[in-house]
Parts: structure tokens; sequence; C-alpha cells
């Protein structure tokens, strides 16, 4: 059944204010809605509700890249040999098996710190989770590894959605976000994957991502005219200083907000490094926050366990005691829709 707001012809939904479209859906607000709503006028807090099992795995395959991009933290921390590494196969394969098991409709990034087309065998890590029974699988790719024969293996893997990283619309601004002379290399490959994928597996989905910073928002608008038609979806992002390893450059707009919100992380997704140890928070790059291990335990027991409780009943009532918590600088970009 469509909503009321689905109802208004298309030629004139554009000249419908959005406080009226706001009035009209008051109604059928969902509970998470009503909350944020209160959160967001007087500072009532509330609690999110949680899931039985992580809505998202983000499962760090390599934290290896071949680039070094001045918004991301990765090409400080590949000098430091404890952070590299690839992800065991075997201990792939016992994470996709319980999420196959426990709850095969949850999201599966088989990707976080590093380029995922770094691992040769990344298609065929895709192909198990798909034959396991994983519904959903996305990775994030900066596109220059995605050469025809990487492009074919991903399309056959049975990969439901991939994101290009681009942050640029010309090559001038590529060089100087991502370092590299290979801007015209990376759209090209983003173009044929687009075109491949569509005649091969026409249920793919494609989204191209900007991340919105002082040396490229000059660039923004002509990004999204070139691939708005293209790729299924244009993705702008927000800058992160994750956890302060990257400076505040790309902050060229502060956003004020008179309360703290609970973290979405701690509801939406868990992150495993390539070790086996969980994080709990992206920006916790080398996982020296970790809460849990999937060598010894399950996901389930850790999403329900002690260290996950804690965390959440501080950000519930807003009394933040733990110190990567404490210290984060980036919770204002990290937020519920609709605040």
């Amino acid at each position: 059944m469509k909503n009321v707001v689905e109802l208004i012809p298309g030629s004139l939904k554009a000249y419908v204010p959005q406080s009226v479209k706001d009035f009209v859906m008051k109604p059928f607000r969902s509970q998470i809605q009503k909350d944020i709503e209160g959160f967001k006028k007087d500072g009532t807090r509330f609690t999110p509700y949680l899931a039985d099992f992580p809505p998202m795995v983000m499962i760090d395959t390599t934290t290896r890249c071949n680039l070094a991009c001045a918004h991301c933290p990765n090409s400080i921390l590949s000098k430091d040999p404890d952070f590299l590494g690839d992800m065991d196969r075997e201990l792939y394969f016992k994470i996709i098996d319980e999420i196959a098991m426990e709850a095969p409709n949850t999201l599966v990034r088989p990707f976080d710190g590093g380029e995922p087309l770094m691992r040769r065998d990344i298609a065929s890590l895709i192909e198990y989770a798909k034959r396991k029974g994983i519904r959903r699988i996305s990775i994030n790719t900066n596109g220059i590894l995605l050469t025809k024969k990487r492009r074919q293996e991903l399309i056959k893997s049975g990969l439901d959605h991939i994101e290009v990283s681009i942050d640029a619309a010309t090559p001038q601004t590529y060089l100087e976000i991502r370092r590299s002379p290979l801007f015209e290399r990376t759209v090209e490959n983003t173009l044929a994957y687009i075109e491949e994928s569509k005649t091969y597996n026409p249920n793919s989905t494609v989204t191209v991502s900007f991340v919105l910073q002082k040396d490229n928002r000059h660039e923004c608008k002509a990004f999204k005219q070139f691939w708005n038609g293209k790729a299924d979806q244009v993705n702008i992002r927000r800058y992160h200083q994750h956890g302060n390893l990257v400076d505040n450059h790309g902050h060229f707009q502060k956003r004020h907000y008179r309360f703290r919100h609970p973290c979405p992380y701690l509801w939406d997704r868990m992150i495993i490094y390539h070790d086996g140890r969980i994080r709990f928070c992206e920006f916790d790059w080398k996982a020296e926050h970790s809460i849990g291990d999937v060598q010894s335990q399950t996901i389930e027991e850790v999403w329900h366990g002690e260290l996950y409780r804690e965390l959440r009943q501080q950000h519930i009532k807003g009394i933040l005691s733990h110190p990567f918590c404490k210290s984060c600088v980036d919770w204002r970009e990290v937020k519920w829709p609709g605040i």
C-alpha cells in the first residue's frame, strides 16, 4: 500500500514544501522517527531497537591498499607492520557459516580497512558466501584494479552491490585527493563494470561515492551530473577524522547539536578485524578496543555480551566513560537518519 506522499504526482512533488510532506506523514512515523523528534526538541534520551543479530557485518579481509588517499588513515597505518594483514580463509568461512545459519539477510561487507581487490581470491570469498545463502553482499573499491578479468570474476561471484570511491570529477583533483594519476582508468573501469554487470546480473547495483572535503567540494556538482543516470546511486559522503588519525581539513562546515545522540554503529553493525578481533567502531582501525574475538566466540554471543551491553547503555544514558567514545571527534557526522 502506498503512503500519502507517494500518491502525489511526480510532476508536483517538487512544488510541495517539505513541511507539508512532514505534516502529512506524521501519523505514519516509525518509533525511531518519533524518538529522534523528541531528542532533537528537548534532549529526551531514546533506546534504539536492538536486532537479534548484527544487521551488517563488515569483515576486514585485508588491510592492504594500493592508494594513499588524503582523507584515509590507511596511508598512515600501513607503515605499521602490525596493522597490515589478510584474514585467513578458514576464519572467513567460519564467520560466513555462522551468518548464513543465524541471519542470512544480514548485509555482509567483506572489506573495511583495505582495498578488497588486493586479494586475488576476493571473488571466491564472495562466491562462498552466496553459495551458503547470504542474500546481500557489498564491497567498496577504489576501482583501479577493476580490470576486465576482475570485473567478470566479481559479477559471476554473485556480488549484489559494489561502491566505487572516486572523490573527484577531474584528473587534477583526483591526484590531489587520491594521490594517483589513474583517474581515467578508474572512470573507464567503473563504466565498464556498470555495463557488464547489467548484462550478466541485472539485479546487482553500482554506487559511486565522493567524500566531501575542502579540496574537492568545488567539483561535487559536476561529479553528480556526470554519474547521475550511469550509476544506480551517487553517494556524497561526510568527511571523518577517523579517531583523529587524519586532520580536520575537511570540516569546512561545522555542525552543532545541542545533545549528543547514541551512536548508530552500536546497533547497526559489527566490524571484524583480519585477525578475528571484533571492533565496535569503524574508527578503531587497529582493533585496540576490541570487545571480542570470533576465533573463540560466536558473533551472536558477542553482540549480546556484557561489553556491548555496557557500551549501549552508556550511549542511551548519554554518560560516556569508555575512553574511545569519550574522545570521539566524529560523532556529529555519524548520526541516525533525521538528526
